[in-house]
């Protein structure tokens, strides 16, 4: 469908439309066919309104395409060659659309109209589409993919028109971002979203917006109590901290939370045996997490691109600053894919575009393959590891010590930003407290390998 109707029945309105700036576009580049550079990114044969002025631009564009000039004549010719200038009005119409336009100087911000108008045209297009979906009984299903299909498609749109920013702003706002990390450093605060070992702070500067950071392990391992933690030391510092599992329910997710705040026997809790002066430990920490921000998302059958669109809305809300995945092999793209790698792909590509576009970290959880427990582990162990290791800035993996020690490695395999190495993390019998050094439980220290190859 290239253009609605004349009128939209059902509310009687004119669709979104900026002709007479159509046609400056158009005249501009007859004038300064150079121009056309300026907004092939921004606007396309589509987001015309009228069809003459999509069959005019058309033909502009394949004069481009074909490297000939561009003008008055040459397009005009064009159109009488291929039985078309009678349908977009003559060469009368095109010769006083040329009259209104004295330069090309302001075409981009008259495409970026375009591109609105075409958006909300789309709006409207693919809203009435789902309405009659609707009423029609559809499966709720087809809707709901619908639904993330139009939203992705109408994402694009404006991923296009961003025809890019002059070094100049791109510095001025590096500088404030930099002063505000420097600020950050003298209140002795973490830049990014701190993730409560000194070490890996110190590091990575904790979790930093736009960046896709993997926790790696075997099963078993701790991986999931460890982005437990995660998770609290961000809610602790004020940001709002949005969990997708996919492997376990909210509600044993939060079993381990009170059992880690509160010091009660997380077998206990997870069972059910709790005595009298547990309750208590239980209602007091219960009273100090409720006041966390952390919003839990039921996953179960969510796919990535409607993972994408409830990050989205919460963060337009003001209610998402980090986002937590347990675990991306088990996330769904919403489609069938050829392959495993390429859904993983999908679901990889989607998470880290996310990262970008809404300026947050994502922590995805991840498995090792088996090859991982014949020694240290590398990237290439990541289950179906090859877009993984591109997509991801930071790759965390976690691998067991010496049992009797209860620790584990945290070893940083890559780091876009900084250094990799590793450190050794001491955990509690129950393995709902990770800690570095620390005067609470002496028995556990160990010296803390900081890091020391440069990436």
């Amino acid at each position: 469908m290239n253009n609605l109707p004349a009128k939209i029945d059902n509310i009687g309105k004119l669709p979104p439309q900026a002709v007479e700036v159509e046609e400056v576009v158009i005249a501009s580049l007859m004038l300064e066919s150079n121009r056309i550079e300026d907004v092939i990114g921004i606007i396309n044969i589509k987001s015309f309104y009228k069809n003459e002025h999509q069959t005019i631009f058309r033909i502009i564009k394949e004069l481009y395409d074909n490297k000939k000039n561009i003008d008055l004549l040459t397009v005009t010719q064009e159109l009488k060659d291929k039985n078309l200038l009678d349908e977009v009005g003559g060469a009368a119409y095109i010769t006083s659309i040329i009259r209104k336009v004295s330069s090309a100087a302001h075409i981009e911000a008259h495409a970026k109209i375009i591109a609105e108008k075409f958006y909300q045209r789309e709006t409207i297009r693919m809203a009435t589409q789902l309405i009659d979906m609707a009423y029609s009984n559809e499966d709720v299903d087809i809707i709901s993919s619908q639904w993330l299909n139009n939203t992705n498609t109408l994402e694009n749109i404006f991923t296009v028109a961003d025809t890019g920013v002059h070094i100049k702003e791109v510095l001025a706002n590096t500088v404030i971002e930099i002063e505000k990390d420097c600020v950050k450093v003298e209140e002795n605060k973490t830049p990014g979203i701190p993730t409560g070992f000194v070490g890996l702070d110190t590091n990575t500067g904790g979790w930093r917006d736009g960046n896709l950071n993997l926790l790696a392990a075997r099963p078993g391992v701790g991986k999931t109590s460890m982005a437990l933690q995660f998770i609290l030391e961000a809610a602790k510092s004020g940001y709002w901290v949005n969990v997708f599992s996919y492997e376990m329910l909210k509600e044993d997710l939060a079993r381990i939370i009170i059992a880690r705040e509160s010091e009660v026997d997380r077998s206990n809790v997870r069972d059910g045996y709790i005595k009298n002066e547990d309750w208590k430990k239980i209602n007091i920490t219960i009273g100090r997490l409720e006041k966390l921000p952390i919003i839990f998302i039921d996953s179960s059958g969510l796919n990535v691109h409607q993972l994408k669109s409830i990050v989205s809305k919460n963060k337009k809300n003001g209610r998402c600053d980090f986002v937590v995945v347990d675990y991306l092999q088990l996330i769904k793209t919403g489609g069938a894919k050829a392959t495993r790698e390429l859904e993983v792909a999908e679901i990889s590509g989607t998470l880290k575009n996310m990262a970008l576009t809404k300026s947050i970290p994502v922590l995805a959880l991840s498995q090792l393959n088996r090859e991982a427990d014949k020694g240290l582990p590398k990237l290439s162990n990541l289950r179906e590891s090859g877009v993984l290791e591109q997509d991801a800035d930071l790759v965390i993996f976690l691998v067991p010590e010496d049992e009797n020690e209860k620790a584990i490695r945290l070893i940083v395999e890559k780091h876009r930003r900084g250094k990799v190495g590793d450190q050794i993390i001491s955990h509690n019998e129950q393995m709902t407290k990770f800690w570095e050094q620390t005067s609470m439980y002496p028995e556990m220290d160990e010296n803390i390998t900081y890091w020391q190859n440069e990436f």
